[in-house]
């Protein structure tokens, strides 16, 4: 899997673990709200269709959004032990799309 397979396949990993972990989770893993789950997931959905264009300058924006997903993550791992499965998630793909941009754009220069 090349580094742009790589990108996408975490931030669509992102997109689909916010309605997972906020909405279906049972209530200890997760609040159990659709709206939450919209209200988590509406950000993201802005840059993907620039994204699955392949638009550098779409990823390079949701690089920029995925860091307040990261910050979210490490809060929740950290202070709320019932979360820490999904906030580490969470965390990991932000990782994996973080790297994966970085290495996706230095090829692309």
């Amino acid at each position: 899997m090349n580094s742009k397979q790589l990108l996408k396949a975490a931030y669509l990993g992102l997109i689909l673990l916010q309605p997972l972990w906020h909405a279906i989770l049972p209530s200890p893993h997760g609040a159990g709200s659709w709206l939450l789950a919209g209200v988590a997931t509406a950000p993201l959905l802005l840059p993907l269709k620039g994204l699955l264009a392949d638009s550098l300058r779409s990823m390079t924006w949701a690089g920029y959004l995925v860091m307040l997903y990261l910050v979210i993550g490490i809060m929740e791992a950290w202070s709320n032990p019932p979360q820490r499965i999904p906030a580490l998630a969470q965390t990991a793909l932000v990782v994996v799309f973080v790297a994966s941009l970085l290495n996706f754009s230095r090829r692309r220069a």
